[in-house]
Formats: structure tokens, sequence, C-alpha cells
């Protein structure tokens, strides 16, 4: 009888300070946000290890027109009753949650 293994994934590790990578990501990650609070925009989370910034549902619209241009991946991804939209800019990941609207059934 064959047996079964499971694997799980390995959480990302911390980002390591000795790494010649690591002071170019956090250089890029708070340069954003620091642009980011100056445009007016509310900061929800900070998660340098995963390298996303989530802003306030409500900020989206001043956040898209101040770095609309910068944009560069999207995506979305189900989260339960929300979506979770991620954007890419300078290298970090900006997301925030808005919430699934339900089809009209008729």
């Amino acid at each position: 009888m064959a047996a079964l293994y499971l694997v799980g994934t390995q959480p990302p590790q911390p980002p390591s300070i000795l790494a010649e990578e690591f002071p170019v990501k956090l250089s890029a990650f708070n340069e954003l946000t620091r642009e980011i609070r100056e445009a007016g925009i509310t900061i929800k989370h900070l998660v340098f290890v995963d390298n996303k910034i989530f802003i306030d549902q409500s900020s989206v619209e001043l956040f898209l027109r101040r770095f609309g241009h910068e944009l560069r991946r999207i995506s979305y991804s189900p989260a339960g009753r929300f979506t979770r939209n991620t954007v890419t800019v300078r290298g970090v990941d900006v997301a925030w949650y808005t919430q699934v609207k339900e089809q009209d059934h008729e």
C-alpha cells in the first residue's frame, strides 16, 4: 500500500537584515508608505515581511488618482465575504478589501 505524505508549505521567512536586497526593499517600502500618508490616504496595516501595505477602502479613489500611473500587477482574491484587491507600486504590494456583491437572481 502506498504511503501518503502531506507536506505543508513553509511560512515565508522574515527578510534577513544581512541580505543585500534588504536595505533596498526597506527603503522602497518606507518611501511608498510616506508618500501614501502624505497624499492623505488612510493606511490600515503595514506588513513588511509580506511587502504589503493595506489601505482603507474609503481611500482607494484617492490612491488611484495619486498612484494610478504607477500600477503594475493587479489581482483579486476571495477572502470569505470580501475580496482582497492588490496592486503593485514600485515593487510594493498595496491591498484593500471590498465586500463581495451578491448576484441578482431573477
